[in-house]
């Protein structure tokens, strides 16, 4: 599997405070069937990572997996807020971004859904593409699609988060979340792990998708899917072909 939501590089954001717990999250990750993580910290103003930070820290992570005999490939992009989304300089986002293409972009409980169209308009003039990143939690859009499905037509890409499938965030969410699976909105599921106990998540979360949608479905969102964004591809665009 590839993860594509992930906060494993420790002392950046909310996720590892340390080295041992970062490798305790990514030795969890690996033994659960994870081969690639895509590693996420916040870029927002509660956390305003810096990206060569970030990469010193990647850096450093790789020798230690490597020390430590887990096999483990990792990247770094990052969770961009969605006024950072919209205000940040142009090379920030760039610099943050999935192979020159998309940007993940979160969605907080108190989004307006007004913002999905104003954050898609903004970064396709920087020849970019949001991932929205669990709209299950948007209070707005458990009301309606409708706006999901508008940018989702000019190319934005839908990421529900394994917590949220497996119902860590009441029923509400749990409910909106398998909503966009089943109806074929989501195209990418991914941990949102932060700590040591959600190393296995994403492999739950892609158990339940097989019980439920079958096998092909569970690939398509943690292993099709997320290997053609990781290296540019818009998955519309690969079906195309």
């Amino acid at each position: 599997m590839i993860d594509t939501h992930c906060h494993l590089l420790p002392q950046l954001d909310d996720g590892p405070a340390n080295d041992r717990a970062a490798l305790t999250l990514a030795s969890g990750l690996a033994a659960s069937g994870v081969a690639f993580v895509l590693c996420t910290p916040h870029y927002s103003s509660r956390f305003p990572t810096d990206h060569l930070e970030a990469l010193r820290r990647e850096a450093a992570l790789v020798r230690l997996l490597e020390s430590e005999g887990v096999d483990l490939e990792i990247a770094v992009a990052a969770e961009v807020s969605p006024e950072r989304a919209v205000a940040a300089d142009p090379d920030e986002l760039r610099t943050r971004s999935i192979a020159g293409r998309f940007v993940i972009v979160e969605l907080l409980p108190d989004t307006p859904v007004v913002s999905l169209a104003t954050i898609s308009f903004t970064l396709a003039k920087l020849d970019l593409l949001p991932i929205f990143a669990h709209p299950e939690r948007c209070r707005a859009l458990a009301r309606g699609f409708a706006p999901l499905d508008d940018v989702r037509r000019d190319g934005a890409l839908i990421q529900v988060v394994a917590t949220s499938l497996t119902g860590r965030w009441g029923a509400e969410i749990h409910a909106t979340a398998w909503r966009l699976v089943d109806t074929g909105r989501a195209d990418l599921i991914g941990s949102d792990a932060h700590h040591g106990r959600h190393g296995t998540v994403l492999r739950r979360a892609a158990e339940l998708v097989e019980d439920r949608l079958g096998e092909n479905t569970k690939r398509e969102l943690t292993e099709l899917r997320p290997k053609l964004i990781i290296s540019g591809t818009h998955p519309d665009t690969a079906s195309r072909r």
